[in-house]
């Protein structure tokens, strides 16, 4: 039985992590650990032990992991406290704003033990594309085209303020369009970053650019994006290989993966029993657990603990370094 605290208990944990963990058999939630009186009373209703202190709770029953689902800026005391006392993290993104702060907060850990809550690694659409890349089904990627973001889009709550969310819409959002893209094209490198960004109270409100990855055929492949909270996107991730192109959505729960050939016939790949599972919210929560557990008890990295997630911040680092 593997001990789990849990830091943070807000609407992501409620709504996919805590469902998720307490539905397992090889987790044992040991705590809690939250300042809201919300999150007491709930913790009081499903019977396990709060804490408003994280010192208190490791004291007390320290445990094996622990999810870190709090705002950006609680990282760093909370990685001070649990340093050499658990063996495994799963910490929700937004994750670092530079490499070295990336560095500084997976030293000690092992690389199956760690991980980052990008999630969307998991959906079954992905999976299956990134399977016909390594595959080289579709041929080699000429371009891809990563766009996320329209007027609707809004900076509530902590998210409203820099020094608490660490930054704006790519930071809290677009980071997952990014990572999925370099998760998908078996990226191993990131160069010739380039972009322009537009600011409002020090939150990034639009940025566009571009990028260049390579594979571990050292293939080059160009993409470019776009990220905004003023301005209509098409919210989808392209991928133009030599015969076709593909058009992936993330954010849409039940979402196909549509091939178009040159002639722009449409080809939705999805299987007639699952439909692309894990296809929400909640299942892409559930397969990413199973594959970071996975991981942990074997002692052996997986698609949830490469490397590949260092690109990510990596690219978050250029992004507001321009």
């Amino acid at each position: 039985m593997i001990k789990l605290g849990i830091i943070g208990l807000g609407n992501v944990c409620l709504s996919v992590h805590l469902p998720i963990l307490k539905s397992r058999t090889d987790i044992q939630i040991i705590w809690i650990c939250d300042k809201s009186k919300i999150a007491r009373n709930l913790s009081d209703k499903i019977k396990i032990p709060f804490f408003e202190e994280l010192d208190q709770a490791l004291k007390i029953n320290c445990p094996d992991i622990v999810l870190i689902a709090t705002p950006y800026n609680t990282r760093e005391k909370i990685f001070e406290k649990i340093k050499n006392k658990v063996k495994g993290v799963y910490c929700e993104k937004p994750f670092a704003l530079s490499s070295e702060e990336h560095f500084n907060y997976i030293n000690g850990y092992e690389k199956y033990a760690f991980t980052i809550g990008y999630q969307r690694r998991a959906l079954g659409n992905v999976q299956i594309l990134k399977n016909l890349i390594s595959n080289n089904v579709l041929g080699k990627i000429k371009e891809i085209i990563i766009e996320f973001g329209d007027v609707h889009y809004s900076f509530d709550q902590f998210r409203s303020k820099k020094n608490i969310s660490g930054g704006g819409i790519l930071f809290e959002s677009g980071s997952h369009w990014i990572d999925t893209a370099l998760f998908f094209s078996n990226a191993i490198k990131v160069d010739n970053f380039t972009s322009k960004v537009k600011y409002v109270d020090n939150l990034d409100i639009h940025g566009e650019g571009a990028f260049e990855i390579y594979n571990l055929n050292s293939e080059k492949t160009n993409c470019k994006f776009k990220f905004s909270s003023i301005e209509n996107t098409s919210n989808k991730i392209k991928i133009n290989f030599e015969n076709c192109n593909v058009e992936l959505f993330l954010y849409e729960d039940n979402s196909d993966l549509i091939i178009k050939n040159k002639n722009s016939k449409k080809f939705i790949l999805s299987d007639f029993n699952m439909k692309n599972y894990p296809n929400d919210s909640i299942s892409q929560g559930a397969s990413y657990w199973e594959n970071f557990l996975t991981s942990y008890k074997n002692k052996k990295t997986s698609y949830s603990t490469d490397q590949s997630l260092m690109l990510t911040t990596q690219i978050i680092e250029f992004y507001y370094a321009n």
